[in-house]
């Protein structure tokens, strides 16, 4: 049975009157790699920043497994220079190679933002997060500013990696690629489905023709009773009481 990498009970999230998100529960397991759908504007950046130690809730509850090493690429990045200060050997080793492998030199990597492409400052920030070998790695728009190469050289990167991830992307393709669950946010109510995003689209649509069917004879029943009650005498017997009081109910 895989490890809960981290458990996510009752999340709520306000933005001042607003509530984004409310009572959400899902769990994050190891390896596992999570895409997360939702309308624009219902909180799932929001999310993964809170996730991330970023920003604040409104209440629930998060356990991570000890010693969780967590990633971070904000949907915006920044990169300043000294947050490399104090990384080990190691870190600044892997953080080299993966400039390497995303087309970036350490010439360019140490120039200032303002000196920098959209793409360029995704490559350094991509490269900075992945060299920290995160456990569980969480992405906002990973591909946004990444031309076709780097999509796919971080796709077949991702693809193999045995991190647990948990993404948010409009990039459907690429998530159909990577990801192996689809937790979708709805009406603050958190459907999972464990597939592939074209799995995932099968199955909404069922579950909305489930519900529409549900609405429909809840329609038809009501129709129904209503017709009846306005046909029934006011005199009525009492073995139609109980039909009255649920008419009601």
């Amino acid at each position: 049975m895989p490890s809960p990498y981290l458990e996510i009970k009752g999340l709520t999230k306000r933005i001042g009157h607003r509530v984004l998100f409310a009572d959400i529960s899902f769990t994050i397991n190891e390896r596992e790699h999570i895409g997360l759908i939702a309308k624009n504007g219902t909180g799932k950046s929001t999310l993964l920043s809170i996730i991330a130690g970023k920003e604040g809730d409104d209440g629930g509850t998060m356990i991570f497994r000890n010693d969780l090493k967590v990633g971070y690429l904000e949907q915006t990045p920044t990169i300043e220079a000294q947050a490399l200060e104090g990384k080990s050997e190691e870190y600044l080793q892997r953080y080299k190679r993966f400039l390497t492998q995303m087309k970036i030199t350490e010439e360019e990597a140490a120039r200032q933002e303002s000196q920098l492409s959209g793409g360029q400052i995704k490559r350094i920030a991509l490269s900075r997060v992945l060299a920290g070998e995160p456990d569980l790695l969480i992405l906002d728009e990973p591909t946004n500013h990444l031309d076709l190469e780097m999509i796919e050289w971080l796709e077949n990167m991702l693809s193999r990696s045995t991190m647990a991830i948990l993404m948010v992307t409009h990039d459907r393709y690429f998530l159909d690629r990577i990801c192996s669950s689809i937790i979708e946010m709805d009406d603050s109510r958190i459907y999972t489905y464990k597939g592939n995003y074209s799995y995932y689209l099968e199955k909404r649509q069922e579950r909305i023709d489930n519900m529409n069917a549900e609405i429909a004879r809840a329609n038809n029943l009501y129709r129904t009773e209503l017709e009846w009650m306005r046909s029934t005498p006011c005199a009525r017997t009492s073995k139609a009481r109980y039909r009255i009081e649920s008419f009601y109910e």
